[in-house]
């Protein structure tokens, strides 16, 4: 009698595959996080140069900032719409912005993931970001979020 060979994949060939993907992956996942709250930082990053151009050309075209009662951000993004459109959302006159993460300090290694930064005002009138509840002074970089 002949034996017959069976095609597919035996239980423990398919458990051996699945450890090893497990075990890849438990290696690649911290740093895929990491990455993912870079890019949420940068874009933080990139959206208060743009708020900052487009205070410089409303300078350049009016001969002077856009202005309002006590720095009002939703009347001061009206005036600037004409150069940044209007894609930004507001929570009670302020604008925040999603962020990857924050640390305590430079030298800290430990990062809080996610948070929120407000985009303010200084008494020059140039857009600076400031943590906004419990996120911490500095970005993942370790740079400080006011100093951006």
């Amino acid at each position: 009698m002949k034996k017959k060979k069976s095609k597919g994949f035996s239980v423990i060939e398919i458990v051996l595959v699945l450890g090893v993907i497990g075990i890849l992956s438990s290696f690649i996942a911290p740093k895929v996080r990491d990455y993912l709250a870079l890019a949420k930082d940068s874009k933080a990053i990139n959206t208060l140069q743009s708020l900052r151009m487009a205070n410089e050309t409303y300078y350049l075209e009016n001969g002077n900032y856009p202005s309002s009662k006590d720095n009002n951000m939703s009347e001061i993004l009206v005036e600037l719409s004409k150069y940044v459109g209007d894609k930004f959302e507001l929570v009670e006159n302020e604008l925040l912005i999603d962020i990857g993460g924050s640390k305590e300090s430079a030298e800290t290694k430990e990062i809080k993931y996610g948070g929120k930064v407000k985009v303010d005002l200084n008494s020059s009138k140039e857009f600076i970001l400031t943590p906004h509840g419990d996120t911490s002074d500095f970005n993942i970089r370790g740079d400080e979020w006011s100093k951006l």
